[in-house]
């Protein structure tokens, strides 16, 4: 799997969207950054239409899939790493999740 320093050694806009999801979602905290970035690919690669392809196949289209979630989430200031939200919502009670 791609990490997210593997995306900005090659430089470009996959290297300016790494360096967003670290600095702006994740208060420039790699380490996170670079776990929830795995958890992103991780839930892309586990859905049903990956089982079409090879398993590297799939393993490079989620990746794809990944930083193309993250080029419609990042611009919003206000927007929040999808795993953070998640992590977020697990948390409050069930009333809450559902208002």
């Amino acid at each position: 799997m791609l990490s997210l320093y593997d995306l900005c050694a090659d430089g470009g806009d996959d290297a300016k969207l790494a360096q967003q999801f670290a600095g702006q979602w994740h208060g420039s905290d790699w380490a996170v950054a670079e776990d929830h970035w795995e958890q992103l690919v991780s839930r892309v690669l586990q859905t049903r239409d990956m089982q079409r392809y090879t398993p590297r196949a799939a393993l490079r289209v989620s990746e794809r899939i990944a930083l193309d979630i993250l080029k419609v989430y990042l611009p919003h200031q206000r927007s929040t790493c999808p795993i953070c939200r998640h992590l977020i919502d697990q948390r409050l009670p069930r009333a809450e999740r559902e208002a």
